[in-house]
């Protein structure tokens, strides 16, 4: 699955997913720019890598997004590729503490035996629903929006957008990230009709258990949690995930598009 030649966009790029992503994509060949909050942990990760590009942007503000995509405009007049993996689980580290503390309440319980039944709704504010929709969703849009022209001016490309397990499943979670993600699926089926008829492509992966900061810093009574659901007890590999992503980005997957792929152990199955 080459990728020569190839300019992609990767955002949520300094870590995780996305820099499996990012490492995927320019080891295939393809000129990679990624956007990520900090300019110092693009550099950070990006060091020693060909071919890639950090750029500082927090995806929730349109006008930084356009500007990086303004960016690859000038260097190369088109895009191939554009994969969507930023996003978050809750607004701030003070919310995914009051997570943490209820998903161990949850854990404890079902060692016990003893019944719990956990409550988000009221603990949800105005402000906590919209960081997270921001980011997970409009985010994704916003950069859709900007990279379109230049996908069109390639003649093909592919939109992989990052959904979660968790907005195809009811799992009981602030709504706030399950609603987002599902969200995206939705978003993803919209664009993928539109731009079918100008061979660009787009799916969606909903992820499930991975080995990401994000997903261990919660500690392992979440870990546990999610593997429960799963048929195969492991978490996966971000670089797993990096290989899903080069293959829907590649001729390889010429006739998928609109489809939402579940890399989820098993969790999901259709």
């Amino acid at each position: 699955m080459e990728l020569d030649g190839r300019i992609a966009v990767v955002t949520g790029a300094a870590s995780g997913m996305g820099l499996a992503a990012v490492k995927a994509l320019a080891g295939a060949g393809a000129t990679v720019y990624g956007m990520d909050l900090r300019q110092e942990d693009l550099d950070r990760e990006f060091a020693g890598l060909e071919r890639v590009r950090g750029h500082a942007a927090d995806v929730s503000d349109s006008a930084a997004v356009n500007r990086v995509f303004d960016r690859v405009r000038e260097d190369h007049g088109r895009l191939h590729v554009l994969v969507n993996a930023a996003g978050v689980a809750t607004p701030n580290r003070a919310k995914q503490a009051w997570v943490d503390g209820i998903n161990h309440r949850m854990t404890e319980s079902f060692k016990s035996g003893e019944p719990y039944h956990p409550e988000f709704l009221d603990g949800i504010s105005d402000e906590d629903f919209d960081r997270v929709v921001a980011i997970n969703l409009n985010g994704t849009f916003y950069t859709i929006r900007a990279a379109v022209p230049l996908l069109k001016q390639s003649g093909s490309g592919s939109i992989i957008n990052f959904a979660s397990v968790a907005g195809l499943i009811g799992l009981p979670m602030p709504a706030y990230y399950p609603a987002s993600k599902a969200a995206v699926v939705g978003l993803t089926k919209a664009v993928a009709a539109e731009l079918a008829p100008f061979g660009i492509r787009v799916n969606a992966l909903a992820p499930a258990g991975i080995r990401t900061a994000m997903l261990t810093a919660s500690g392992d009574d979440h870990v546990q949690a999610l593997l429960s659901l799963q048929p195969l007890k492991r978490l996966a590999e971000p670089d797993e995930i990096g290989r899903t992503v080069l293959f829907l980005a590649s001729d390889a997957a010429g006739h998928y598009t609109g489809q939402t792929l579940a890399p989820s152990g098993g969790a999901l199955m259709l």
